[in-house]
């Protein structure tokens, strides 16, 4: 089955499968919470219509308001638990933990993530996580934002096989360690996964504290890591604007 992956920045991909275009995290627009992008996104939200829009969580450059009014179309929103009230829309489904929906034919699973909760004052509860999608035999895992933890991948990987397996490789520094995990982390996470193929997401575009885009060398170490550990024809990197087709 042919699977199709276009990162336009930060963490919003798309992801075609099977009938559907599935856009991850939202954020099309020129900042985030006052935070101006780094590079800018590879498409306004007007040049994407998906069917299926895919939340992990709510902060400002997950879940972009600004973005989601300017999407084309009405699609469908697969959310943690009360962000519903955030975005304000009709078709909204909210998941807990591994909890499922099917639409045209694709399985959308909720799956846990180890972040914080809240997107501000007025809504400091709503919920985190990552989704699997399968379709045809084929397995994606989008983590969403997420830190390091042997236990969430060893859950997620004795319940699926993950052939693509999206990770966060960005955003830990300087003290951010504690919601997001390093490069090496994420070639850990993706060992104990055993899933196929690791494309890295959440780099290179936005950064809570934007010189540290620079600092973190994210890229850099991903693949120095990846050598060392011989996983190096096993990642695929997408840069922004970049789509890639796999094969599976």
């Amino acid at each position: 089955m042919t699977l199709q992956i276009e990162n336009l920045g930060h963490s919003t991909f798309t992801v075609k499968i099977g009938s559907l275009e599935v856009l991850t995290d939202p954020f099309l627009t020129e900042c985030a919470g006052g935070i101006k992008r780094a590079v800018p996104a590879a498409k306004r939200p007007e040049e994407v219509t998906p069917k299926v829009v895919i939340v992990s969580h709510a902060h400002y450059d997950h879940l972009d308001l600004k973005t989601v009014k300017r999407l084309k179309g009405k699609p469908v929103y697969l959310t943690p638990e009360n962000c519903k009230k955030v975005i304000k829309r009709e078709e909204v489904i909210e998941l807990k933990n591994f909890e499922s929906v099917e639409i045209e034919g694709v399985r959308f699973w909720k799956v846990p993530a180890h972040h914080n909760r809240g997107r501000n004052l007025l809504h400091p509860d709503t919920g985190v996580g990552g989704f699997v999608i399968e379709h045809g035999g084929v397995t994606v895992y989008f983590a969403g934002d997420t830190a390091f933890s042997e236990h969430l991948y060893s859950s997620i990987g004795e319940k699926f096989k993950i052939d693509v397996a999206m990770l966060p490789i960005g955003g830990f520094f300087p003290v951010f360690r504690k919601f997001h995990q390093t490069p090496e982390e994420a070639v850990k996470g993706f060992k104990i996964l055993k899933a196929r193929r690791l494309v890295p997401i959440h780099f290179g575009s936005w950064h809570l504290i934007p010189l540290f885009l620079r600092l973190e060398r994210a890229l850099e170490r991903l693949m120095a890591c990846s050598l060392t550990s011989g996983i190096t024809d096993r990642v695929t990197v997408i840069q922004p604007g970049e789509r890639v087709t796999f094969d599976i």
